[in-house]
């Protein structure tokens, strides 16, 4: 008998760069929400555009060394989704994400809004988490609403997981007293440019030292929209993709359970380059963890 939790998870044809390897340790979720988005919608249609654009780049990694075209990626479909419960969504994902989780593999969330990292993070239970994003998304609320893409890091925050966040340059009062408040450490672009990505690194390494499992994810909208201008909440002064797989070739360890790719909003994509960028930071985020676990 099927475990329950996969009630709420629907294949499709479309799989991440046509892969669907079962044995593969990456196992590819879709998680097509956008109920909360604020500004520009549709990163409900991002999980299969991403899939779709993975088709057309290289999976060598010269980065890590590492081939991700034998690794290979389990893609298993897309959680189904209410149209409008914010938190039965998280709760779906939360449990959908779990059954994989038990097993041992590394699950990649392809969003859809941030909210969803809500759910994937309950359902592999970190106890750390490294953020790229604008926006430090610690608002207790946002228009009424406790389940936003806005306090997404206050919900985490909140299950007790240690937050670490990279590219913040968009905040409110509120957030950056809470952050104070609670410990949660966040570099600016400018502070990454001038302390450099080595010392960054090194500042998140040793916040990250007492953890066991850590999940990391990329708001595209963390990466500046000269680079990424197809996402639902862009603002300008943001960092470099290379950069972020600098300062992630030095964070990333043995320690990374799951990751999740979030924010792309393809209506607002014309050129497809922020797919590209994205399903980019998928294989070389993917390749960084292999690497870390064949040398531990």
């Amino acid at each position: 008998m099927a475990d329950s939790r996969l009630l709420f998870l629907n294949e499709n044809s479309r799989t991440f760069a046509g892969f669907n390897r079962p044995a593969s340790p990456f196992v590819i979720v879709g998680l097509p929400m956008d109920t909360t988005s604020s500004f520009r919608p549709g990163s409900r249609f991002a999980p299969s555009v991403i899939r779709d654009t993975a088709q057309y780049i290289e999976f060598y990694s010269i980065r890590s060394g590492v081939d991700m075209g034998e690794i290979g990626f389990n893609d298993v479909g897309d959680v189904i989704l209410h149209p409008s419960n914010n938190e039965e969504n998280v709760r779906r994902i939360g449990e959908v994400v779990s059954y994989f989780a038990e097993k041992g593999k590394v699950v990649v969330g392809i969003g859809g809004e941030h909210t969803v990292t809500i759910g994937t993070t309950r359902g592999i239970r970190p106890d750390c988490l490294v953020s790229v994003d604008a926006h430090l998304d610690l608002r207790d609320d946002y228009l009424g609403y406790k389940y936003d893409h806005a306090c997404v890091m206050r919900r985490i925050s909140e299950d007790g997981v240690k937050i670490i966040e990279i590219g913040t340059r968009a905040v409110s009062r509120e957030e950056i007293e809470y952050a104070n408040e609670r410990g949660i450490s966040y570099f600016t672009p400018k502070q990454v440019k001038l302390l450099g990505v080595r010392e960054v690194a090194q500042k998140i390494v040793t916040t990250l030292k007492e953890c066991n499992k850590v999940y990391i994810t990329y708001d595209m909208d963390g990466i500046d929209p000269s680079y990424a201008p197809g996402v639902a909440t862009p603002e300008p002064e943001g960092l470099d993709p290379t950069t972020v797989l600098d300062i992630m070739s030095l964070v990333i360890d043995k320690r990374v359970v799951g990751f999740d790719v979030v924010e792309v909003s393809p209506p607002f994509d014309p050129s497809g380059i922020t797919s590209v960028l994205a399903a980019k930071l998928i294989l070389e985020t993917a390749a960084m963890v292999w690497k870390a676990r064949q040398q531990s």
